[in-house]
């Protein structure tokens, strides 16, 4: 479970709780089984692949349109993000 928690702390923030958890103060039963359930709900989105993908193109998004000074949707029409499987793929994407 702390695992989950610093990783989810690390990426997204937390909650209260969650930091008193990892100063290691000592948590009432009831605030552990919350923290429990936290954890839990944590748990599926640092696992799951296509979450990490959001997060990842959310971030890039981000900074092109910080560099490039705009506002408004980036991924959108011909901006896409795609697998390149194999490096021809890689060089079509370059030509």
């Amino acid at each position: 479970m702390r695992e989950v928690v610093e990783r989810w702390h690390h990426l997204f923030g937390g909650t209260i709780l969650s930091e008193r958890f990892l100063r290691e103060e000592a948590l009432l039963e009831v605030e552990q089984q919350q923290l429990e359930g936290l954890a839990e709900t944590w748990r599926e989105p640092l696992t799951s692949v296509s979450w990490f993908m959001r997060c990842l193109n959310e971030h890039i998004a981000r900074k092109a349109k910080e560099e490039d000074d705009c506002t408004g949707p980036f991924w959108e029409g011909r901006f896409k993000s795609q697998a390149l499987r194999d490096d021809s793929a890689v060089l079509a994407c370059l030509g």
